[in-house]
């Protein structure tokens, strides 16, 4: 099932995670499921513990595999963005300025403090004026 990434991708989905989300519910059991065991558990699975619920401790191999299938996890990150604001931010920069704001520096120092989010650079730039 891990191998098939078709499968894992699937079952990533949103409406799928939300879905088990919801199903293992209080506790984090798979009470939900059925001929599972019963009170939130997962009955006679071996491995999964019997009435107490919670998830079961993973096999560090297999949640490595699962975050190679989806996309790497921190070790894969990409690195630290260390250019300049004025040049990470330039596009962004541009766009407030074509709406009526000339003072880059401030634009720069809204546009720092939201992590180039800009409407929420706008935002505080609209607050500062009041």
């Amino acid at each position: 099932m891990l191998s098939n990434p078709g499968l894992m991708q699937s079952m990533m989905t949103p409406e799928n995670l939300n879905a088990a989300m919801s199903m293992m519910g209080n506790g984090g059991g798979m009470g939900g499921f059925p001929g599972m065991g019963g009170m939130g558990g997962m009955g006679g699975m071996p491995g999964f513990g019997g009435m107490g619920g919670g998830m079961p401790p993973m096999d560090p191999a297999m949640l490595a595999q699962m975050e190679a299938m989806m996309g790497g996890g921190a070790a894969q990150a990409n690195p630290a963005d260390t250019r300049p604001p004025r040049e990470k931010y330039a596009t962004e920069l541009a766009q407030i300025k074509e709406m009526g704001f000339h003072d880059e520096e401030v634009i720069l120092q809204m546009l720092v403090s939201t992590n180039g989010n800009v409407s929420l650079a706008l935002e505080r730039l609209f607050t500062s004026l009041n």
